[in-house]
């Protein structure tokens, strides 16, 4: 009876490591997926000018450009067009939605080691440099230095890598952490903060309809947190390959840069505020 036991166990176990391991043994790499489907899915988060937003039914913005890029090239590569669909994501399931295999791939992301352990990356595509918006009169100078004193309040966007960025540079002043970027530059303008550090992309279309701000400050040393995008982890590597080989090539040849200032025209945002000397 004991060894009967014995053996139904060890079947038993068999046949459940079995059962758990047939869906990813069985799952289509995503490069294979492509190919056979003769379409990629791509995240979409609306109405965030001037990454990616809808006007008169029409995709636009700088993450559209860029992914238009890398599809022509896939099509390329795979010896066949590459149909483009679109699929709504937000911030807080895109990296859930790539697991799940529901998109392919998904651009922007901040790179962090947590989304690193999560889904495949590749990066960098983009470089955002972390700037200050002071308040008006206030003007310490271009230094992380300069911020960091007692007597000034920086306000951040809580869980962001600008926040990260600021509170590793800026250890002597007060920090105040807010929900939202809106919210970041409303304490800004309303005198609760001398400036709102964060990334100058975001920072431009919070500031936007706040006029009342001063000058923006590219600061010293550069802070420039890496962009790239994400793919799901399915053991195969040959789409995280061309993917990092196209992102690779589309930063170094300036397509990353001109893809950004055109994008940004478009929306309106005041491109002839960004201080000298920033690169994405």
């Amino acid at each position: 009876m004991k060894n009967l036991r014995a053996s139904l166990f060890v079947t038993l176990a068999v046949m459940i490591g079995f059962a758990i391991s047939q869906p990813a043994m069985a799952q289509t790499s995503t490069w294979e997926q492509i190919d056979k489907t003769g379409k990629i899915r791509v995240g979409f988060i609306p109405n965030r000018a001037p990454y990616q937003w809808v006007d008169g039914g029409k995709v636009k913005g700088f993450i559209d450009t860029m992914t238009k890029d890398f599809v022509g090239k896939l099509g390329e590569k795979l010896g066949h067009p590459v149909a483009l669909e679109y699929v709504e994501t937000t911030n807080q399931t895109t990296i859930l939605d790539l697991q799940a295999n529901r998109i392919d791939v998904y651009i922007p992301l901040t790179v962090t080691e947590e989304r690193r352990a999560a889904v495949d990356m590749f990066e960098p595509l983009y470089l955002m440099p972390v700037v200050a918006f002071n308040r008006k009169g206030f003007d310490p100078g271009k230094d992380w230095s300069n911020y960091n004193k007692p007597a000034t309040t920086i306000s951040v966007v809580m869980g962001t890598t600008d926040e990260l960025a600021a509170k590793k540079r800026l250890t002597g002043a007060s920090i105040r952490a807010l929900k939202s970027t809106s919210e970041a530059v409303l304490e800004v303008q309303a005198g609760k903060s001398d400036a709102v550090v964060m990334g100058l992309l975001l920072g431009l279309i919070g500031v936007k309809n706040n006029p009342n701000l001063g000058d923006i400050t590219l600061l010293q040393p550069v802070e420039a947190p890496p962009s790239g995008g994400g793919t799901r982890k399915d053991g195969d590597g040959r789409f995280l390959r061309f993917m990092q080989d196209w992102a690779t090539a589309y930063q170094a040849g300036g397509g990353a840069t001109t893809a950004i200032y055109d994008a940004m025209k478009e929306a309106g945002l005041e491109v002839e505020k960004i201080p000298a000397g920033v690169k994405f």
